[in-house]
């Protein structure tokens, strides 16, 4: 169950006209308080790739692309960025490297946000400031579901 925000403290502030001693305008301030960051574990990516069905050449990349996620959740997925970051540690090419991404994508792990840029899931990597984290995880709906066939998983961004 989703907590709702708090009202810590308001403030009115009034701009008034010394001279006449008139109110010009008025605002209200609130300030809100976060959910407490919720408990967690250390996850190793060994067990996402195994939570997630992944094979061992979507496992590699993801541990190569888990090294460059940056404060905000991004990570770059150029050509350039994949030269030299990438390539040297597992030797794929450019392609294979593009195909697997978009496996990743599709089970949720990346989200793309922009040209050659990934977000990695928030529920999944955190790095960072808990508020940062909490921003970035109210931005996208998580929905997972059991059945006979297996797990699904599936993001939204709103």
């Amino acid at each position: 169950m989703e907590q709702r925000k708090r009202v810590t403290q308001i403030k009115e502030v009034h701009i008034t006209d010394h001279a006449t001693g008139e109110i010009n305008s008025s605002q209200v301030e609130k300030t809100f308080s976060l959910p407490q960051e919720p408990a967690y574990v250390k996850f190793y990516l060994e067990d996402i790739g195994h939570i997630h069905g992944l094979t061992k050449a979507e496992s590699d990349v993801l541990f190569s692309l888990s090294r460059l996620i940056g404060w905000d959740g991004i990570v770059s997925v150029s050509k350039t960025r994949f030269e030299k970051s990438v390539e040297p540690l597992i030797n794929i090419k450019y392609q294979t490297f593009k195909n697997t991404i978009s496996k990743l994508v599709s089970k949720g792990i990346f989200t793309r946000v922009g040209r050659g840029e990934l977000e990695a899931n928030p529920y999944l990597f955190a790095k960072g400031e808990w508020s940062e984290i909490y921003k970035r995880r109210k931005s996208i709906t998580l929905h997972i579901s059991y059945n006979d066939e297996g797990r699904r998983l599936f993001t939204e961004i709103k």
